[in-house]
């Protein structure tokens, strides 16, 4: 039995996306939507709108769960824009759905991409790289965090090996 194609009257739209520690962003650039569907539960999204006598059609099974309840979108005249919360604070998407195939039409925000390399050498250096250095020199096996008490007050001439700097 051969089956036919299936073929649908649907597009599917562009989608930009970028992460936060808190949030995932979704921008889908299309101008001239007055008017669009949108749901979106703890682990799917799905979207749909007609602009410009073109029919488009969303749906997107998320990398991580979201608390739906607190999904912020609007309509910014060229883009609709989600804002959707993460269930499981800082913990990184890898991607923005859960299929590993590589999809054409989403893409990561290249404003929002940071070197990453960078911010871990210089963090290292700043602040794991002076504390380790400082425990194996005088043979320190913990440090704890030194708490002033209230009648204390910290002089500015004292150097704070925690401090950031």
């Amino acid at each position: 039995m051969i089956c036919p194609q299936l073929v649908s009257n649907h597009r599917t739209p562009k989608i930009i996306w970028y992460q936060t520690d808190l949030t995932v962003v979704i921008r889908i650039p299309l101008i001239d939507v007055s008017d669009y569907y949108l749901r979106v539960e703890d682990t799917y999204l799905l979207f749909s709108t007609k602009t410009n006598d073109k029919k488009y059609y969303l749906i997107l099974y998320l990398f991580g769960p979201v608390i739906s309840e607190q999904t912020i979108h609007k309509n910014v005249g060229r883009e609709i824009k989600i804002y959707l919360t993460k269930t499981l604070k800082w913990f990184p998407w890898l991607r923005l759905i859960i299929s590993r195939e590589k999809n054409l039409f989403i893409s990561y925000d290249a404003d929002h991409i940071h070197d990453v390399e960078n911010v871990s050498k210089k963090n290292d250096f700043k602040v794991g790289g002076k504390i380790e250095e400082y425990k194996r020199q005088n043979h320190i096996k913990h440090i704890w965090p030194v708490v002033p008490s209230s009648d204390e007050e910290e002089s500015d001439n004292e150097v704070d090996i925690f401090q950031f700097g």
